[in-house]
């Protein structure tokens, strides 16, 4: 939602607060990520090293296809379910960042920033002319 220029005076919470609170949220994220990514990692290549293990124990070349059949069936199976776990991660670190950054801008009215200037403004009127009169 796009919020003109007078709406985004008001704020519940100060920008700095709002700005380290999308980042907080967005770097839970990345982390939840990164903790993801390295345990599929290790699980890939504690695979590839059972792999190469079984191949080294094959004697025919109809063992060595299964095997390498298996493995790619399960590597890409596996593969398939990290990719869709590291997205629904992501799609969830988007939502609560910006459901952040959303609570901590709050949209008001058009006509209110300039109802309070005036009244902000008005004593102020007053004290200038009370100094310029004496």
């Amino acid at each position: 939602m796009f919020m003109g220029p007078q709406q985004f005076g008001n704020v519940s919470l100060s920008p700095f607060e709002a700005v380290t609170a999308a980042v907080t949220s967005a770097t839970q994220g990345f982390w939840a990520v990164t903790t993801e990514a390295t345990g599929y990692s290790q699980k890939s290549v504690a695979n590839v090293f059972a792999l190469g293990e079984k191949l080294s124990r094959a004697r025919r070349l109809d063992e060595i296809i299964q095997l390498n059949s298996d493995f790619a069936r399960v590597a890409f199976d596996d593969f398939t379910a990290e990719v869709t776990k590291i997205g629904s991660i992501y799609a969830n670190m988007a939502n609560q960042t910006t459901r952040v950054v959303k609570e901590g801008v709050n949209a008001r009215p058009a006509d209110e920033p300039a109802t309070n200037a005036a009244k902000q403004a008005a004593p102020r009127k007053q004290d200038a002319i009370a100094a310029n009169s004496n």
